[in-house]
């Protein structure tokens, strides 16, 4: 995972994530390069990039063969031209009902990196990983209401929102975000919605600290488990939740 300038990874079936700050982006490729002698050629590739703006568009409203080009207005209606090394991304989030599509913003040069190193890699955005956590959420304790899936951190915060298992919203803050942020960007969006706070769940994944205040509005819990179950690292959960969404 790619969060400029610091690369995380993990391999195998451990729970610790390494981390390793990069200030040049040339050596990008050089770091990917012992990895690729570490875990070997041919070995499952997953990446994906830190709090990178998403778009959600309904099928409705686009052709037959959607091609990242055509969601780029649209994506940039909400979140602005794009960079010089920016490239957009499409999924099409095919569990849902309504085949909504997925762009998410990228760096093109990590995704270079990756793929001249690892040819075979999978392109994995966090917030479809969230938002499949989510709806996995749901399947083992159904909610009527809300029910958000945040990953909020310093360095900012991915979230995501799914009604029983309908996609109702996306969204990401940058760094310097305070609790009080991401509490507002979620009471906001279930009210756009039609929903009471008090009708609304969130489980976190990321900083403690960060979730302070949300639990006088929604029933808060961590993805993380109960302190026997933490595990060592507070990027392991997160890249668990990747590696869940085949």
């Amino acid at each position: 995972m790619w969060d400029a300038p610091w690369l995380m990874w993990t391999t195998g079936q451990s729970h610790e994530v390494n981390r390793r700050e990069i200030s040049n982006p040339d050596m990008v490729v050089e770091v990917l390069r012992a990895l690729r002698h570490q875990v070997g050629i041919g070995a499952e590739v997953i990446h994906a990039e830190w709090a990178k703006p998403a778009t959600v568009v309904p099928s409705a409203v686009l052709p037959n063969d959607v091609t990242a080009a055509q969601l780029a207005p649209l994506h940039q209606m909400h979140h602005g031209p794009l960079g010089s090394n920016a490239r957009l991304h499409s999924h099409l989030l095919d569990a849902f009902e309504d085949r909504p599509w997925l762009a998410v913003e990228g760096d093109s040069v990590w995704v270079e990196a990756v793929h001249s190193m690892f040819p075979q890699a999978q392109h994995r955005p966090l917030v479809h990983a969230l938002i499949h956590d989510a709806v996995q959420w749901h399947r083992e304790a159904p909610w009527d209401g809300w029910s958000f899936r945040v990953d909020i951190r310093e360095s900012g915060a991915v979230m995501a929102a799914t009604a029983g298992e309908s996609l109702q919203w996306v969204h990401h803050l940058e760094g310097g975000a305070t609790a009080e942020d991401a509490l507002y960007a979620m009471v906001n969006a279930s009210h756009r919605g039609g929903m009471e706070p008090q009708q609304c769940r969130v489980r976190w994944s990321g900083e403690e600290a960060l979730t302070q205040g949300w639990s006088r509005f929604m029933e808060v819990s961590s993805a993380e488990g109960g302190s026997e179950e933490r595990l060592s690292s507070a990027w392991a959960v997160l890249f668990q939740t990747m590696e869940s969404c085949g």
